[in-house]
């Protein structure tokens, strides 16, 4: 009895690390874009801004283009780049998703609150 309580815990444990975040679909990339949205396969902040693009019909205003960073290295490569151009954000302790930039301004925004205020503060316009 003990071993087959040993077994399903380990399967419960096993489902529950492997089970991937549900991802919600990005639509195609596109051309000269308003921002750039950096993000991580797995990352619940960026599922955050996704979602909020999508429950709130952001991108039938705001063009939006996302990369992909962790399984990319173009866009991670790109990224990189893009940084460089926001003295806003501190590089020296790495760079976390979501990040991110906005072409016109030259502006970086880290993290998913000031992406959906940025996004937010848009939609209004």
């Amino acid at each position: 009895m003990k071993k087959f309580l040993i077994f399903i815990i380990l399967i419960i444990g096993a489902y529950f690390l492997f089970k991937k975040t549900k991802t919600t679909t990005l639509p195609p990339p596109v051309s000269n874009p308003d921002i750039v949205v950096y993000w991580g396969d797995g990352c619940p902040h960026c599922e955050n801004v996704k979602k909020y693009v999508n429950d709130n019909n952001v991108a039938s205003k705001i063009k939006i283009d996302y990369r992909e960073v962790w399984n990319d290295p173009k866009n991670k490569e790109q990224m990189l780049s893009d940084v460089k151009n926001c003295p806003e954000i501190n590089v020296s302790q790495g760079i976390g998703v979501p990040l991110a930039f906005v072409p016109a301004d030259k502006k970086c925004l880290g993290g998913d609150v000031p992406i959906i205020d940025w996004l937010k503060s848009k939609m209004l316009q």
